[in-house]
């Protein structure tokens, strides 16, 4: 029986500014709070005072991402440095983390503006997934029939790269969503021993929250 997905509603109450350590003891990356930025009341609340709805919310957290690189580079260096791949590195050791009042994640912000907010599948990927499916990925029998193996190839490549970001987003909402499977059941879900799948998603950017 189908149904309206519930509206979810969000309060953002303050944002983690976080960067990777390297973890001497165990040889593992972590990440670590390096500061806090308190979200005003008017930043936060719309229309008269209400929470924000999911779109509301993913605009709001996409705007963090200029100040976030703005914060990348003063602890990097990497203004002074002016190298592209000093820069480039010091926006991969960095994200902004907003929590809610009771410190709950509310949503993962990187300095490309993507925002991932748990229980949430990515909106350009679903975008893509769908397209994929509806679109030209049926279209690839026909090239094989034809004997354009190229046209072929270079489409089922493309939709291996669909299908390993989709598996990827999956996996992070089955263990680390609002309901969160352990991870043993995730590995048994996708028929691979536990390991194999700490091998495939935990690294390199497999940090802990």
């Amino acid at each position: 029986m189908g149904g309206t997905a519930l509206t979810r509603f969000y309060r953002p109450d303050r944002i983690d500014y976080d960067v990777v350590v390297l973890d001497h003891e165990s040889a593992t990356s972590r990440w670590t709070t390096a500061g806090v930025e308190v979200v005003e009341p008017p930043q936060a609340l719309v229309d008269g005072g209400g929470s924000m709805t999911t779109d509301s919310f993913r605009r709001y957290a996409a705007g963090i991402a200029p100040r976030l690189r703005d914060w990348a580079e003063q602890i990097s260096g990497a203004d002074q440095v002016g190298a592209t791949i000093h820069r480039y590195q010091s926006y991969q050791a960095v994200r902004a983390v907003v929590r809610d009042a009771r410190g709950v994640l509310l949503a993962d912000v990187r300095c490309d503006g993507s925002v991932a907010i748990p229980g949430e599948l990515d909106q350009d990927l679903r975008r893509q997934f769908i397209g994929m499916i509806n679109g030209w990925l049926p279209m690839t029998i026909r090239e094989v029939d034809r004997s354009s193996y190229d046209n072929a190839l270079a489409s089922l490549v493309k939709a291996r790269r669909v299908v390993d970001a989709m598996l990827r987003e999956v996996v992070g909402l089955a263990a680390e969503g609002l309901d969160p499977m352990p991870w043993e059941r995730v590995a048994a879900s996708m028929g691979v021993p536990p390991e194999t799948l700490d091998s495939w998603y935990r690294a390199p950017d497999g940090l802990a929250n």
